[in-house]
């Protein structure tokens, strides 16, 4: 049995469009069911061929279109017939054939091999790649056009009726006056009768079918699947080119496609070569009628759905270990002005515990300090010549304590200017202590991703921190999980060794994010738990990293092409949008840096329809259509520059 490789499922763009990691695992599990399909054909000596998108897909990539969703096959009928006869018997416990003649519930116009559910054990999960909604694959069934045009127009306009009556059916308008009178037509144009005691749905469908097969085996040399060329009268083959095949790679597998596949392919896209997206999301993803119903299969074990709330916009007060410094700096400078005040005053016992007090305090941040930059630094010799003069003016004083009589009007002009400039003094090395902790700490950033491919939408930004004098950077790749279908991690992947060489790589477990609190954490992956197929390492969450640091950054490690929510054809690329914009690292994150400002209007455009048009105005702040570093060197340039801008704002 075929298995695909785990970087198969993984969330890719191709062709400018976000394929999200639960369209991957929709594919691995059709792909298992035609793997079957396959077997089960060769085993029979049964003709089949892919069929629509996905020939198309084998044909012109060797892999799906990426904006499809389903796998179709196709055969002509008298090779569907042999199928019939055998699939039952033949499949595995898990599959099941439906047909018009197998479902009288529900029978559909076009025939299927799949499952009902995956509410199964862990070992078919595992078979059809832990996609847990139910999956198939379509059988188009060909059958002749008549050698008379005349013939098959009117069988067109038959078709076309008992067509739209089985739309009235599917809209539940049985009883709908038109309807009835329309049912005694049929019957009177067919003479036929329709049983009046039973459902009339499989009845319409059944008899639609038997339409179909009208002209089969008389001669005629072209096929199609009808229920399609009813409104595309274009859209046929001859019958020869259909039952010559040969095979090609899809996907890793073997499929048989019709021999000459390029008249194929020109009758029904024609110029297939361009690539061209089916917009609209009207039933995309196919699966995604299922979700209630998969839901209540899974109950508790359910945990895809992300529950915003707005306090995941509220933001925890975090003072990185550069502002610490620099505040403790502040701090000593205002108790500087607190203690010659109280000398002023001719309050001593207050001047000699604000400066014994100052002193515990400067060895303190000169310990840390230490402990930080190592001894030697510029910063510790100003701390210890600060120590030194709280040292000279807190003996001076207390000496003249020592003298009871000695008060601030008894103290001659020259001792008073002595002591003035002693208590000054301090004051003097604060000043430049201040200025050595600004260049000796720079803000750090750390990033933070997880992906040796995707480092590129972070490389020109960390090029341009590497070469500041004002920044320090560091480069912290970490793990990630794959995921199985109820989201328990699986194998662990770590790719720090990946990464360009010439970069400086931190090991993720040597680095005290409690301790360093870094000025900037930058992220590239913003799912937390919400993807379906890999996780991070559940510490590097967003709403964990926001704990430990002053500013949070999301810059997506992917560029799409642009989307226009009130564009048709951008359906299927705004609904994926759900996929990577409405999960929390978006909404965690102080700024995110999108590709352009039209796509930060599809961004927000989602968010109003996933958190209301409030909760979007809000996010409006936080998101920076600045460019992205995939775009060229002009986007990448207006990335750095808004990050820049946001890095060092007050």
């Amino acid at each position: 049995m075929m298995r695909l490789p785990r970087e198969f499922f993984y969330d890719e763009i191709r062709d400018g469009f976000y394929i999200p990691g639960l369209i991957k695992r929709a594919w691995g599990a059709q792909l298992s069911v035609l793997s079957e399909i396959d077997r089960i054909c060769q085993k029979n000596d049964i003709t089949y061929h892919v069929y629509a998108g996905t020939l198309l897909g084998a044909v012109r990539d060797g892999q799906c279109i990426p904006w499809d969703d389903d796998l179709d096959i196709c055969m002509l009928r008298d090779d569907f017939f042999k199928f019939a006869e055998v699939v039952k018997k033949e499949l595995p416990e898990e599959l099941t054939f439906n047909s018009i003649s197998t479902n009288q519930n529900n029978p559909a116009l076009v025939a299927a091999v799949g499952t009902a559910s995956m509410a199964v054990g862990s070992d078919i999960r595992k078979k059809y790649y832990e996609f847990l909604y139910p999956v198939s694959v379509d059988i188009f069934v060909l059958d002749d056009l008549a050698k008379n045009p005349e013939d098959e127009k009117y069988r067109k306009d038959i078709l076309r009726v008992l067509y739209s009556m089985m739309v009235f059916i599917q809209q539940e308008k049985e009883n709908n006056n038109d309807f009835q009178k329309k049912v005694k037509e049929i019957e009177s144009l067919l003479k036929i009768q329709f049983n009046k005691h039973q459902s009339l749905k499989p009845q319409f469908y059944q008899l639609f079918d038997k339409i179909c097969q009208e002209f089969n085996g008389e001669g005629g040399n072209r096929v199609s699947y009808l229920a399609d060329q009813l409104y595309d009268e274009k859209n046929w083959y001859f019958k020869y080119t259909m039952q010559k095949t040969k095979r090609i790679s899809f996907c890793g597998m073997q499929v048989p496609v019709p021999e000459d596949y390029d008249t194929v392919l020109m009758a029904e896209y024609g110029d297939y070569h361009k690539k061209v997206k089916v917009g609209g999301d009207h039933g995309y993803p196919y699966f995604k009628k299922n979700e209630k119903t998969v839901k209540g299969t899974f109950k508790e074990k359910w945990i895809w759905d992300y529950d915003f709330k707005e306090k995941d916009l509220e933001r925890p007060e975090v003072y990185s270990f550069r502002d610490i410094v620099l505040k403790t700096a502040e701090y000593f400078i205002a108790s500087q002005k607190k203690s010659f005040e109280a000398f002023v005053r001719g309050d001593f016992s207050m001047v000699l515990a604000l400066l014994s007090k100052a002193q515990e305090e400067a060895i303190t941040l000169g310990n840390t300090i230490e402990q930080k930059k190592g001894t030697g630094t510029e910063s510790v010799s100003y701390i210890e010549e600060y120590c030194e003069a709280l040292y000279h003016a807190y003996q001076l004083i207390s000496e003249l304590l020592a003298i009871e009589e000695n008060s601030m009007e008894h103290l001659s002009s020259a001792l008073r200017k002595d002591l003035e400039r002693k208590l000054k003094k301090p004051g003097y090395y604060l000043r430049k202590l201040h200025s050595a902790l600004e260049k000796e700490f720079k803000r750090q950033v750390v990033f933070l991703p997880h992906s040796a491919k995707h480092f590129d939408s972070l490389r020109p930004l960390i090029d341009s921190l590497l070469r500041a004098e004002d920044v320090e950077c560091t480069i912290i790749p970490i793990p990630y999980f794959d995921r199985l279908g109820l989201g328990e991690f699986s194998e662990m992947h770590y790719e720090g060794e990946k990464f360009p060489k010439g970069y400086s790589i931190m090991d993720y477990r040597s680095y005290d994010f409690a301790k360093e609190i870094p000025d900037c954490i930058v992220i590239n992956s913003p799912y937390d738990e919400f993807n379906h197929v890999w996780s991070v390492d559940p510490f590097f969450y967003s709403r964990e990293m926001k704990n430990y640091t002053k500013r949070l950054v999301y810059v997506p490690w992917f560029i799409t092409d642009e989307i226009d929510p009130e564009d048709k054809e951008d359906g299927k690329a705004f609904n994926n949008m759900e996929y990577y914009v409405t999960v929390p690292g978006v909404f965690h994150a102080d700024l995110t840096i999108v590709q352009s400002e039209q796509m930060k209007k599809a961004y927000l455009e989602k968010i109003a329809q996933f958190a209301g048009r409030g909760i979007s105005r809000k996010m409006s702040k936080k998101i920076s259509g600045a460019g992205s570093c995939l775009l060229g060197e002009k986007e990448g340039q207006g990335t750095i520059a808004q990050f820049r801008r946001f890095l060092f704002k007050k």
